[in-house]
């Protein structure tokens, strides 16, 4: 009878729901944590992105002679206002191809654009 009472108590399941809600919510954590970090990396990109554009035709107008100044500190200036960081710039009278970043706190996601004048 010994045995059949410890057998017994191994196969009472009270208590597990408990641990399978625990797993569950454990889970569904993970992935919405998983998410945000993912869908910050989008934001951060598509920032990056907006900001290279501004910044090579920024750079573009002021290479075609349409703005006065330099096209590299007019770049440096559109991705300022964007909230990225100029990281290179080469401009011709015809073209500007800027590189930008912007920091997601523990990387740097990088971005480039090309503007110039119409073929």
């Amino acid at each position: 009878m010994g045995i059949a009472k410890a057998l017994a108590r191994f196969n009472n399941d009270a208590g597990s729901g408990s641990v399978l809600a625990l797993a569950i919510i454990g889970a569904t954590v993970s992935i919405a944590v998983a998410l945000l970090a993912v869908l910050g990396a989008f934001a951060a990109h598509t920032q990056a992105s907006v900001a290279a554009d501004a910044a090579a035709l920024a750079a573009a107008d002021t290479a075609s002679y349409r703005i006065p100044g330099d096209p590299c500190a007019r770049a440096a200036e559109a991705a300022a206002l964007h909230g990225a960081a100029l990281g290179s710039c080469e401009t011709t009278r015809t073209e500007s191809l800027v590189t930008v970043s912007t920091d997601l706190g523990w990387f740097a996601i990088s971005a480039s654009a090309l503007a110039g004048l119409p073929r």
